[in-house]
């Protein structure tokens, strides 16, 4: 069996991080190798045109051809492959007054009668982008979204006055919508969905939509093979993360990889300084994966220290670009810095040691490419440049569609993240014969450059130590020469084609014996026999599987065995606000796992509800009138009072029946 690819990414576009970049790099890497059947780089997020975004990157080199893009939720889809939307245009209507609202005139105000009736932006191609329609009060109600040909891909409902939508509709070939989705009130988070068809079906998460639609989108292949590559938290996931999504997802030969773009560990980012909270949930879900692939040896060693599962860690490194040889002779003035403004990359340390650098060297200047994001932490940057008067000597450069063209000419390139994965910048500048002045950070700097060899490495935080070795190369050409001529001779070691055979090594091994799935009850119907309630177990969760049911804030908790396929969770004594949850315990594992709402059906039973959380989990709420004592007990005063052991023996708090 010949393995299928696919890479989720949120979004696809050129202007992208360094996660985008490196899964496109390597699509395009084993496409071009032919070693597996097909690539794919599935698109979660909605992109309105994705179809003109993917076309862009082909004509400028940065797609291979043999690389396969999709939308994730525009699969979904169920109508005819025949295109019925036509694109939409302006509106011929006479009674509407247009009115410019920029030079090139690429968004339109139209008023009828002196009221705003909608807002047009219009593509580079002069078709419609999106429409906003407006109340008559000037309001925002809707938003209209249109693909790179000009059709309606999407409408966006808001409240009058709302900043962010209610509902979003997704609209299919056939001009009809055939996905819905509810905004939480006041949020980018999206929640509950609907999906119409012959088949209309609902789901209480996000999470569960992406896992319905690829499952099915893989549903017909052999032997395909996914990774998981975000940890981040993203808008379109607020409940399950991508990690947890593709760790539940059901397919007879699916090989199922975790890719690490990132330091898994908290700050300061070393050895024993524990996970980050987004890791964890990787980590939780490691046993349902194949592989969990990191670019350094370095991190494959903390990694195992810490959490063991030394049999699927893999490292492999990136790929190299291709050696360019410069004839721009390197400016002894000039530094570059590649670096978005997130607090991992530390900008405000390349300023540091800039400031200290501008001591030795008044005609020294800093280029910074990455700046743009109009974050918190960029207005943090320019104010300490104005703080350390270094603004004459700071250049904030225009995006490089070819991140080549940055390198040439420079002295050196710093490099002052105290978290990465590897940092494909190291790579990119050393490819270009342009040494890195780096931090020895975790991790990636360490792993290629050897200081005073092919550039050097300075402990994190100690500007001046940094300075004073980017001052010697300053001075110093035969030192540029040399280190120069050693970054060449070091990225020689980080070949592609060492990289292809890595990638297709992992991706063609066979799903891992004893490989569990994330249970999860993702279907059946829960309804109540009394005060019993009564929950299906999903297929993939073991026979035998326990339930463990906690009321919320309590240590304790009481084991439900299972019976047939299902639990029967006894409820005799709750009171009001009492809230329970849920975890499977797997036979021969003390390892609890929550359980997922998924898309069970409830029948309810008030006053306890069954509902998900939001983060898609299954609890249980006691939503009846609050009885006097704990009304008494939110006074601090009476509080007190009550945690007396006279009046503990009075109050006791009811919940579930314990077996024996």
């Amino acid at each position: 069996m010949q393995r299928t690819a696919h890479f989720a990414v949120n979004t696809l576009a050129l202007r992208r991080g360094g996660l985008v970049k490196a899964v496109r790099a390597r699509a395009n890497s084993l496409a071009a190798a032919g070693t597996l059947e097909q690539v794919w780089i599935e698109v979660l997020g909605f992109q309105a045109r994705l179809d003109a975004d993917v076309a862009a990157l082909r004509r400028g080199g940065h797609l291979h051809p043999k690389v396969k893009v999709r939308s994730v939720l525009s699969s979904l889809d169920g109508s005819a492959r025949t295109e019925t939307r036509k694109p939409v245009r302006a509106p011929a209507d006479p009674a509407l007054t247009a009115v410019k609202a920029d030079a090139p005139g690429r968004t339109i105000h139209y008023f009828r009668d002196g009221l705003p009736e909608m807002d047009i932006r219009f593509g580079w191609n002069g078709l419609a982008a999106s429409i906003d329609h407006f109340d008559a009060a000037g309001l925002r109600i809707r938003r209209e979204e249109m693909n790179g040909e000009g059709r309606l891909v999407r409408v966006l409902h808001y409240s009058p006055g709302a900043a962010t939508p209610s509902i979003q509709r997704h609209i299919g070939r056939d001009g009809k919508c055939f996905l819905a989705v509810r905004q939480k009130p006041g949020s980018k988070l999206w929640g509950d969905s609907v999906l119409f068809g012959a088949n209309p079906r609902s789901f209480a998460d996000m999470g569960d939509l992406y896992q319905f639609a690829l499952e099915r989108l893989l549903a017909d292949e052999e032997a395909p093979a996914i990774c998981s590559e975000f940890r981040d938290h993203l808008d379109n996931f607020p409940g399950r993360n991508v990690d947890e999504v593709v760790g539940a997802l059901r397919h007879p030969n699916l090989l199922k990889v975790a890719v690490a773009h990132s330091n898994h560990l908290e700050e300061p980012y070393v050895a024993g300084s524990g996970i980050s909270p987004n890791w964890k949930r990787l980590v939780r879900q490691l046993d349902a994966y194949d592989a969990l692939v990191v670019w350094t040896e370095a991190q494959r060693r903390d990694f195992v220290a810490d959490f063991g599962h030394e049999d699927l860690l893999e490292v492999i490194p990136p790929a190299a670009p291709p050696a360019r040889p410069s004839a721009a002779r390197p400016d002894p003035n000039r530094l570059v810095l590649v670096a978005r403004t997130h607090p991992k990359k530390r900008v405000d340390e390349a300023i540091r040691v800039l400031r200290t650098v501008l001591d030795g060297n008044p005609d020294a200047v800093l280029e910074i490419y990455g700046l743009g994001s109009k974050s918190a932490e960029e207005a943090k940057v320019h104010a300490l440049i104005a703080e350390l008067g270094v603004g004459a000597s700071v250049r904030f450069m225009p995006f490089a569609e070819d991140s080549g063209t940055i390198y040439p000419g420079a002295c050196a390139t710093l490099f002052t993240s105290a978290s990465e994965g590897f940092g494909l910048i190291l790579l990119e500048s050393m490819s270009c014969g342009v040494p890195v002045a780096a931090y020895d950070s975790n991790y990636g700097p360490r792993e290629v450059i050897v200081d005073g060899e092919n550039g050097f490495l300075a402990p994190f935080g100690d500007h001046d130590a940094l300075a004073a070795r980017i001052l010697q190369l300053m001075r110093d050409p035969q030192l540029r020469e040399r280190l120069g001529a050693g970054c060449r001779a070091a990225v020689s070691g980080f070949s592609e084609a060492a990289f292809v055979a890595r990638w297709a090594e992992v991706l063609s091994k066979p799903p891992r014996g004893g490989r569990q799935s994330v249970p999860r009850p993702a279907g059946g119907r829960a309804y109540w026999e009394g005060s019993t309630l009564i929950l299906p177990a999903e297929d993939q969760v073991p026979d035998g599987a326990e339930l463990l049911v906690r009321k919320r804030r309590e240590a304790e908790g009481v084991r439900v065995p299972m019976n047939g396929r299902f639990w029967h969770v006894p409820f005799v004594r709750s009171e009001p606000l009492d809230i329970f949850d849920f975890f499977i315990v797997i036979p021969g594992s003390r390892k609890e796992q929550r359980l997922s709402f998924g898309q069970l059906e409830v029948t309810q039973r008030p006053p306890l509800r069954v509902y998900a959380t939001e983060n898609g989990n299954l609890s249980v709420k006691h939503s009846g009138a609050v009885p006097l004592k704990r009304r008494l007990g939110a006074v601090p005063a009476v509080r007190s009072l009550l945690r007396t052991p006279a009046a503990g023996a009075l109050l006791r708090i009811g919940g579930l029946r314990r077996r024996r």
